[in-house]
């Protein structure tokens, strides 16, 4: 009996925190059309031109805070979700890791897989956006074609990801002081949401179009956002002491907001003393949260006033995450 393929996929990493391997990945990322949706020509020039040369040494500092002797965090940490996710769902299945940039790739994981009846491709970004979600499928499809295979959605408001991550909060919660509660996702720029609009004129029409965009909402990454974090709020009785925030804006043009980097000093001059952390637009904790929330963050904070600053982790290999991503599996 033929097994299925289960492909546990994220964005990818450097192969080491070395400029030269930062900068290799540099470019294999940001000359995705999907991320960076100038003209190639464009393109090339800002990637190979500008970005690589000289943000690869700035990156591969910041990479080097976080590295372990296990290597890099988001690999590691999916490589144990897919340890953990194999002993789960049994002989049946067969489980592979698989990066959209980087190593391991989708073509290593198409050799494991090639003699599996079916594939499902498991994409750890719980919110849609084309820069994710749409150019790990497209890529996924390019190399598996030919192959029977399944691809489970966006799960931002599945049942199994909230209760589980409000299970692994509230144990997390009970280890530290807080007055307040920041959810941080990774941001977006605001061009990418209004190209994603299906109506076309729908998305950042009207303050509060994210609370009525029933018929976008499958492809808005911002509503999305907000419905993950207006879930976990109820799960955790958070009322008035959490905010949405959105980080890791890059270049002039404008991104989501409000941005993470300003919550800092506005909740600060608002009179929050102890601040925790969450990043629910990340299932694995990488640079984003490792070095830019955990580190920057708590600096940042710190420094306009804050007394404390808590990081609380992502889901990572977390019990209840694998066994929520186990059932997702066995539902598709």
């Amino acid at each position: 009996m033929k097994k299925t393929g289960v492909i546990v996929s994220n964005l990818g990493t450097p192969d080491s925190s070395s400029p030269k391997d930062v900068a290799r990945y540099l470019r294999d990322f940001l000359m995705d059309p999907y991320v960076i949706t100038i003209p190639w020509f464009f393109r090339f020039l800002l990637v190979q031109g500008i970005i690589a040369p000289f943000r690869s040494k700035k990156s591969a500092k910041n990479y080097q805070k976080i590295w372990t002797e296990k290597g890099s965090p988001l690999r590691f940490h999916t490589e144990q979700i897919v340890n953990d996710l194999q002993k789960k769902l049994g002989e049946s299945y067969k489980v592979v890791p698989a990066m959209r940039y980087g190593k391991p790739s989708f073509e290593e994981a198409r050799e494991k897989l090639k003699d599996c009846s079916d594939v499902i491709l498991f994409q750890q970004y719980p919110q849609f956006a084309d820069s994710t979600t749409t150019t790990g499928e497209e890529h996924f499809k390019k190399v598996f074609s030919g192959f029977n295979f399944k691809i489970i959605e966006p799960y931002y408001k599945s049942n199994l990801f909230i209760s589980s991550y409000v299970g692994f909060l509230k144990e997390e919660f009970k280890k530290i002081d807080f007055d307040y509660v920041l959810m941080s996702f990774h941001g977006l720029p605001e061009s990418h949401l209004k190209s994603a609009d299906p109506l076309g004129n729908h998305c950042l029409q009207s303050k509060n179009c994210c609370e009525k965009s029933e018929k976008v909402l499958s492809r808005c990454y911002r509503a999305q956002c907000f419905s993950t974090a207006k879930a976990l709020a109820e799960g955790l009785g958070l009322k008035d002491n959490y905010r949405v925030s959105f980080q890791s804006r890059l270049g002039r043009q404008k991104w989501i907001e409000p941005y993470t980097e300003d919550m800092y000093k506005e909740l600060a001059s608002q009179g929050v003393k102890k601040l925790a952390v969450i990043c629910p637009g990340f299932s694995v904790d990488g640079l984003e949260t490792l070095e830019e929330i955990a580190l920057g963050g708590k600096e940042s904070f710190l420094a306009q006033g804050g007394d404390s600053f808590h990081f609380v982790p992502c889901l990572n290999s977390d019990p209840g995450w694998v066994m929520a991503c186990a059932q997702m599996i066995l539902e598709t």
